[in-house]
């Protein structure tokens, strides 16, 4: 965050008001350099901490100075509920599932899902008629406007015939989603973790999540020398591995997308409800907080 106000760089949590002025920026270069030094001294103290990731791991060995009481725990996620779900059969659904706030950034995904469609017409639109599903629920009007406002990035886009907008619907019906659909997405920048992503590949989707965070450094690392999704960032790099996920091994006959599927959903075991059970445990016997 630092780093982001320090080069002016407009975000949903850095303002372009206050880009726009050498001023502001400085008195908010101030205000978080100060908070970050008082972050790091009440952190310090701390017996024991755990963190949901190694990019968070790395966060907060930087700011608190911790080394030997600071271990990874990784969150709960419910994988095998949703393990017995087909792999086989499933439609040409691109789907992206979590709540419509600004730093999810649903608009890149539009952007992207637009470039798809742009640069590959004939397979995204004659011959498999590609969908993009967003799957979230609204806080409050803040989020129902912003899905407004979503809603006219497609029609400016002239892709609304190909997007649904699915809001805050049961659980079962977002399952049922996770089901059919064959690509996952993701575009949150330097997510912590990345629960939804976990989700979606224990489900059997070929995920593209964004190339940094949580989903970077252990979401969809190699396992077993094998990729289990797309990394990406700028709407060229989604569209492309959109494509390349979702058409390209339909043209070839080529079976490298079940493997992953297959490897994706394996992997996603790393994240369960009983390992992050023994990770806690271990964390808390290995640093002996219970004796003191």
């Amino acid at each position: 965050m630092l780093s982001m106000v320090f080069e002016r760089r407009p975000s949903y949590n850095n303002d372009s008001k206050i880009t726009a002025s050498r001023i502001t920026t400085c008195i908010k270069l101030i205000y978080y350099t100060i908070f970050a030094i008082a972050y790091g001294i009440v952190g310090s103290m701390s017996s024991l901490v755990m963190v949901n990731s190694t990019w968070t791991h790395g966060h907060i060995q930087f700011l608190w100075r911790l080394a030997s009481n600071l271990c990874i725990v990784y969150p709960p996620c419910d994988t095998k509920s949703l393990e017995d779900l087909p792999l086989e059969n499933r439609n040409d659904i691109i789907l992206s599932i979590g709540q419509f706030r600004p730093e999810k950034d649903h608009a890149l995904q539009l952007r992207s899902f637009a470039l798809l469609l742009k640069k590959y017409p004939d397979d995204t639109k004659k011959t498999w008629n590609v969908k993009l599903a967003l799957v979230g629920s609204c806080r409050g009007p803040d989020d129902e406007q912003r899905v407004e406002e979503l809603r006219n990035l497609s029609a400016s886009l002239d892709i609304s015939d190909s997007v649904e907008f699915v809001l805050n619907r049961p659980y079962p019906e977002l399952r049922e989603y996770l089901g059919r659909a064959s690509v996952g997405i993701h575009t949150m920048w330097n997510e912590h973790f990345g629960i939804g992503v976990v989700e979606m590949m224990a489900a059997g989707l070929i995920t593209i999540a964004h190339n940094s965070g949580g989903p970077k450094a252990d979401i969809l690392a190699p396992f077993k020398g094998n990729m289990t999704g797309y990394l990406a960032s700028t709407e060229e790099e989604y569209a492309d591995a959109m494509y390349e996920a979702l058409v390209e091994s339909k043209r070839t006959g080529d079976d490298s997308n079940m493997k992953m599927r297959q490897l994706a959903r394996e992997s996603s075991s790393r994240f369960s409800d009983e390992v992050f059970v023994d990770s806690f445990k271990h964390a808390i016997v290995s640093s002996k907080i219970l004796c003191r």
